[in-house]
């Protein structure tokens, strides 16, 4: 129970830096959104979705391959750190070189130009920063990376309402991103030299091969995770305009904001699972299958209520410019299902050395991502896109479970019998959202009553989940 607690410790720190910085993020992307309007607001988002692919460049799975490294040696942290940095370097040379020229055979407007290389910059700090919370992850300190991201998110929210107080431009807005990006590295530096290590560079010829070749597994399925989360943006950009990608981008951001959310999750329990890899093989297992269910329970109600309620959402949070998002909302929302159960996965495997098994699924499936984004963006447009994520996380998912199932992992078919038991629940809360017309605001705390009643009557949640929740809860209050 110890180790759940932990987790919860873990867990909580980064549900109350996740929970700020995405009211904070829902405050900028409304204001973004409206200010900019669906032209500016999509090369502000095709700028992110570039830039977001060419940061996993600059990363290539290090971040990722040292936190689980030091989460099961602690005394590796500084030489990691300092090897580590100094590739990244390279890295982030190179991978701004790329960039530029991309944006320069491209042949964008030199507003695009300003944005997208400013947004690059910006990228480098970032990746930057992820590699110091790997530390922090891994050393299960998770309070420094809370602060960094209240920091980060703080400062980015400042910045954007200053240049729109202003009346700045797309670019100005822009800058907001690298100013808080570069507040943050420092940060993360400081934190890093009083707690762990003096940051410092080092070459270790033999070090840098192990590390690379161990760590590229892990960056190659960011490569396909990160061209099947944002291609759909960037090749909307292309084909049909930045209004398109605005249209796009506006549910989009929200199912980020919900995505976010879960991450905290993942993040906290990866460190977690790489232990218990090397020490209880049975707890590995049933932190897996407790979590399956656990993502279920949460994903399923908010995907049947969102699509419900997709339209009066739109408005609520933006102008109605943005109404033909309404549907685009409806079909993306239900991607989040699938997501929240290939992240869990694919933390399992990697937490087992079976990255390269997770490379070879992302890779599938950004594939047919690209594939259908191709044929069905030239068809229905930003709608064409949102079909596009939805199958491809569909497909991984199967995939994933498919792999799962021939370890001694696998959650057999216990999660089968209990599905109904949060299907119910589901149906019950639809009817409410069918029958009732309330404003919003009413409505989502009505369904997240009657949802939890629900779960609680059928035991989707049973005796030891609530042991479990309780331990958590307790620790939390000590802490």
């Amino acid at each position: 129970m110890s180790v759940a607690r932990k987790i919860a410790k873990n867990t909580g720190l980064l549900m109350i830096a996740s929970l700020f910085t995405n009211i904070m993020a829902f405050v900028w992307t409304i204001y973004t959104a409206s200010y900019l309007g669906t032209a500016g607001f999509g090369i502000l988002s095709a700028a992110l979705a570039l830039t977001g692919i060419f940061s996993v460049v600059a990363d290539l799975g290090l971040s990722t391959y040292s936190t689980r490294e030091i989460a099961r040696t602690t005394e590796k942290t500084k030489k990691l750190l300092a090897n580590v940095a100094l590739i990244k370097v390279l890295l982030a040379i190179f991978t701004f070189i790329l960039l530029y020229l991309t944006i320069i055979i491209k042949n964008y407007p030199p507003q695009t130009v300003d944005v997208t290389l400013i947004i690059g910059a910006y990228m480098i700090f970032t990746s930057f920063s992820a590699l110091f919370n790997a530390i922090f992850q891994g050393q299960q300190r998770m309070e420094f990376q809370t602060i960094g991201n209240i920091l980060n998110s703080s400062l980015l929210l400042m910045g954007i309402l200053l240049a729109i107080y202003m009346g700045g431009s797309v670019v100005t807005i822009s800058l907001a991103y690298l100013f808080a990006s570069i507040i943050t590295l420092i940060y993360s530096i400081m934190v890093t030299a009083w707690k762990f290590t003096v940051p410092s560079f080092e070459f270790d010829r033999r070090f840098w091969k192990e590390t690379i070749f161990k760590a590229l597994p892990f960056g190659i399925t960011s490569v396909f995770t990160t061209i099947y989360f944002w291609i759909d943006t960037v090749m909307l950009s292309f084909m049909q305009g930045d209004a398109a990608v605005g249209l796009y981008n506006a549910p989009y951001k929200l199912l980020m904001v919900m995505l976010s959310l879960y991450s905290v999750y993942i993040l906290a329990l990866f460190p977690f699972m790489s232990k218990f890899y090397m020490e209880s093989s049975n707890s590995l297992k049933l932190t897996y299958q407790r979590s399956f269910k656990f993502m279920l329970i949460i994903s399923l109600p908010v995907a049947v209520g969102t699509t419900m309620l997709a339209q009066e959402i739109i408005l609520f949070i933006y102008t109605p410019q943005y109404l033909p998002s309404v549907a685009a909302l409806q079909i993306l929302i239900w991607s989040i299902v699938f997501m929240f159960i290939n992240g869990l996965s694919s933390n399992l495997l990697g937490s087992v050395d079976k990255q390269m098994a997770v490379t070879k699924i992302t890779g599938i499936g950004a594939v047919v991502n690209i594939g259908i984004n191709i044929v069905l963006i030239n068809i229905l447009s930003f709608y064409g896109a949102s079909i596009a994520t939805v199958f491809t996380e569909f497909l991984i998912m199967l995939l994933f479970v498919r792999l799962i199932s021939r370890t001694e992992y696998s959650v057999g078919n216990a999660i089968l019998r209990d599905l109904w038991r949060i299907i119910i629940p589901c149906i019950v809360m639809l009817g409410v959202l069918v029958f009732l017309k309330l404003p919003l605001l009413v409505m989502i705390v009505i369904c997240a009553i009657v949802y939890l009643i629900g779960i609680l009557l059928t035991k989707a949640i049973d005796d030891q989940d609530i042991a479990i929740i309780k331990s958590m809860i307790r620790k939390s209050k000590s802490n």
